[in-house]
């Protein structure tokens, strides 16, 4: 279904973007309430801080191979983000999926937890710190219907405050789709290398199954793309496979140079290595659209 034009309001309680954000759909009656840790304080002030919900902590240490994340669900958002604070260590902003009418049971913030963890494993863009999804819990009908509306409006809020945590790297397996299917995929080889990518709106995602060079050029060995790529290595995203490392998985780099210099080993262009089936550059190929 082709999406349909929406109007998102966001909200700055204390004036500036740095703080508290409340946005929503003109038309929903779900608020995202983004919060940074450092302004948790703020936040127990205000009256949506006794409301019922569901949340998400977003955070992570700066070489981390993914970002972190954490779901739950509580009926006290006061005492649960307070013991948090005072737990979890990675997270640096919350994220509260709230009903502006107060609406919402335990049963709606149950299936949402449910649901969210179930997704967000699947879309595999963050590294959750929770553990599986465990089976759904029972709704009625009725309620069911509502979650699953709730829940669209929830992605899509927190999408557009930053944190596509259920969004798939390469939207229907195709990724964004060019002039024709050659110019969907890129392609760069090298020295016991040889990787296939899709450009996203994102960056471009290199897809599992790419083997990237292991050793390193001498002038290369000590910059932050070679500790990235450690870090690839320490968490399983790249495996040894003799004289390459291979993706396990789709991952995604900011910068098309950014991945062309992981598959490489070596600072690269990415806009001129990376090339489509027909030999043509990415840079070739985009400056001609």
């Amino acid at each position: 279904m082709k999406p349909t034009p929406k109007t998102l309001q966001v909200f700055l309680p204390e004036g500036t973007p740095a703080g508290i954000q409340i946005a929503e759909l003109t038309t929903r009656i779900v608020q995202a309430i983004s919060v940074p840790r450092t302004h948790l304080k703020q936040f127990f002030e205000r009256p949506e801080a006794q409301y019922v919900g569901t949340y998400f902590l977003f955070g992570g240490e700066d070489d981390s191979s993914k970002p972190l994340a954490y779901i739950g669900q509580t009926e006290d958002l006061k005492q649960r983000l307070r013991s948090h604070d005072a737990n979890k260590e990675f997270w640096t902003r919350a994220v509260i999926l709230v009903s502006r009418t107060q609406s919402f049971t335990q049963a709606h913030i149950k299936w949402m937890e449910w649901q969210a963890i179930a997704q967000a494993s699947k879309a595999n863009r963050y590294k959750l710190e929770n553990g599986n999804a465990g089976s759904e819990p029972f709704v009625t009908e009725a309620i069911h219907a509502e979650v699953e509306e709730i829940f669209e409006t929830g992605a899509l809020l927190l999408q557009s405050l930053g944190y596509p945590i259920f969004e798939p790297l390469i939207s229907g397996g195709g990724g964004k789709k060019g002039k024709g299917e050659d110019e969907t995929e890129w392609f760069l080889k090298g020295p016991t290398a040889n990787a296939k990518a899709v450009l996203t709106t994102d960056g471009m995602v290199v897809r599992a199954g790419s083997l990237c060079r292991k050793d390193f050029v001498d002038s290369a060995k000590d910059n932050p793309v070679a500790r990235k790529r450690d870090k690839l290595v320490e968490n399983g995203i790249l495996v040894d496979k003799g004289e390459s490392y291979e993706l396990t998985e789709d991952y995604p780099f900011k910068s098309p140079s950014g991945a062309a210099a992981i598959v490489l080993a070596r600072t690269a262009n990415g806009w001129v290595s990376w090339k489509n089936k027909a030999g043509k550059t990415l840079r070739k190929v985009k400056q001609a659209d």
